[in-house]
């Protein structure tokens, strides 16, 4: 079986290098970074390292579809563009075991107290529920990928709905190797900024859950 990462990747000019190098410890067939019109040097970089680099509109789920509509390979691994996948790790074999897809156990760049509160919830809440996010490193069959129609091309909780939807069809498998993601987005400078915007978060999910639109639910994610 091949793999292929797609990595979605919108002004990540500090961080795809590691990336597409770290994507590398999967053994993958292909890696293609999906460029969302970045106005700085995310293209270039990425193409210093080899990968086919191609341009969509912005927009992650728009970006992962075009991806994955001409990835190659049996499997389709979704990385974001700051994280780092940080073992040699074979998911070819959980998919062999009868596994759908899976995730990785999600870690931060960051050490402060209440990021890894933060890990340990999102790590509890993705293993006993099943439900990942998107920044843990999702992976899927690619015909399987292609019969569920994709990512909804929302403005955000796309790996949410994503998910709901793929559980339907088997079990996703959650190994515990790391993929190191940027605590950029909860880490906001004041205090317990982590546990307070994960909070946040978690009421838009449960929002999202019982019905309402993400466009809606934009604004105060923002």
């Amino acid at each position: 079986m091949k793999i292929s990462v797609i990595i979605p990747a919108f002004n990540e000019e500090k961080h795809i290098k590691a990336c597409i190098k770290s994507a590398k410890n999967i053994e993958p067939f292909e890696i293609i970074v999906v460029d969302g019109s970045s106005t700085d040097k995310t293209k270039e970089l990425a193409k210093e390292e080899g990968v086919f680099v191609i341009q969509s509109p912005k927009g992650r789920g728009i970006q992962m579809n075009i991806g994955a509509s001409i990835a190659n390979g049996d499997i389709l691994l979704f990385l974001h563009a700051d994280s780092v996948i940080t073992n040699r790790v074979d998911i070819r074999d959980y998919i062999a075991m009868g596994y759908i897809g899976g995730f990785f156990r999600l870690r931060f760049n960051d050490s402060s107290i209440s990021t890894k509160l933060v890990e340990f919830f999102a790590n509890l809440r993705a293993r006993m529920l099943s439900l990942p996010y998107g920044d843990q490193a999702i992976f899927i069959k690619n015909d399987l990928f292609k019969k569920i129609g994709g990512f909804k091309e929302y403005p955000f909780l796309e790996d949410i709905e994503f998910v709901r939807r793929l559980k339907k069809f088997g079990k996703l498998r959650y190994i515990q190797h790391n993929v190191i993601a940027s605590s950029r987005r909860i880490q906001k400078g004041y205090p317990f900024s982590p546990i307070l915007i994960s909070m946040r978060n978690a009421l838009i999910v449960l929002f999202f859950m019982l019905g309402v639109s993400p466009h809606t639910l934009l604004k105060f994610y923002r």
